[in-house]
């Protein structure tokens, strides 16, 4: 195992282009929920901070799945993509300022978490598959 990370890798190589959005679907969802809850409970100020814990997090989720992603030959994108991570951070740091209204940030992260939900079923349907056959 040539990274500790390699134990969050998926059962099926990602997409290049799928592993660049993840921070993107990551942080909508979150504040869609975050931004669904304040409506149903009635709390807030009726927006929803972007907010650095939540871009640390999307960077974690990516860096996790660094080694998943299907890299073919391109070996020096591999290397440029190491810093993805620190770069969703650091744009996490620079938006802190930045609020979203909460209807949409439900708006938009509805639609993320069906999205994520799918790719999980996805993702597990996949892996159910290969494991019936190999029984």
């Amino acid at each position: 195992m040539s990274c500790a990370l390699e134990a969050c890798s998926p059962t099926r190589p990602l997409p290049v282009a799928l592993w660049l959005v993840v921070p993107v679907l990551f942080t909508a969802m979150v504040l869609g929920l975050l931004a669904a809850a304040c409506l149903a409970l009635g709390v807030g100020d009726g927006s929803q901070p972007l907010s650095a814990p939540v871009f640390g997090a999307a960077a974690a989720v990516t860096a996790a799945l660094h080694s998943g992603v299907s890299w073919g030959r391109r070996h020096r994108l591999r290397r440029i993509a190491r810093y993805y991570p620190a770069l969703v951070l650091a744009a996490g740091i620079a938006v802190c300022w930045l609020s979203v209204p909460n209807l949409l940030a439900v708006t938009i992260g509805a639609p993320a978490a069906v999205v994520a939900v799918g790719m999980c079923v996805w993702e597990r349907a996949d892996y159910q598959l290969s494991a019936d056959h190999r029984a």
